[in-house]
């Protein structure tokens, strides 16, 4: 399996990948590969914004973090991390190839449709990896 578009400017395609399964909801959602580059997705900022690039750059390696947390507590694999604060709830899960989803949300949003979004957007990020989105 090979990213597709890694380290290329993001297609109108590939930039509105989640757009299904986020819906009219204020949420936005992200396929970072393991160093942090944007592969699909996007993330828009209060100004109007693509910051995909900034966010992707702080989060480089989150992936491999996790995954070695997770060893080294002898936790197994990891599926998600949420993280609730006052402004929003960020939502991370694995994708192949050491990829990341990041799915960012309101703080209105209800946490089991974080969750609901999280996973699909997971199953669009591994179709759309294989070709087949």
């Amino acid at each position: 399996m090979r990213l597709r578009n890694a380290g290329l400017p993001v297609s109108e395609a590939a930039r509105t990948l989640f757009a299904t399964a986020i819906g009219d909801a204020e949420q936005t959602a992200l396929l970072l590969d393991s160093a942090g580059v944007p592969l699909a997705g996007s993330y828009i900022d209060d100004r109007g914004r693509d910051i995909s690039g900034e966010i992707g750059t702080a989060l480089s390696g989150v992936g491999r973090e996790v995954s070695r947390s997770m060893r080294l507590l002898s936790l197994g694999a990891w599926k998600a991390v949420v993280v609730e604060t006052d402004a929003a709830t960020i939502a991370l899960a694995p994708a192949p190839q050491d990829s990341v989803v990041l799915l960012a949300s309101s703080s209105t949003v209800p946490l089991g449709l974080v969750r609901r979004v999280l996973t699909r957007s997971v199953a669009l990020a591994i179709n759309w990896m294989q070709g087949r989105a």
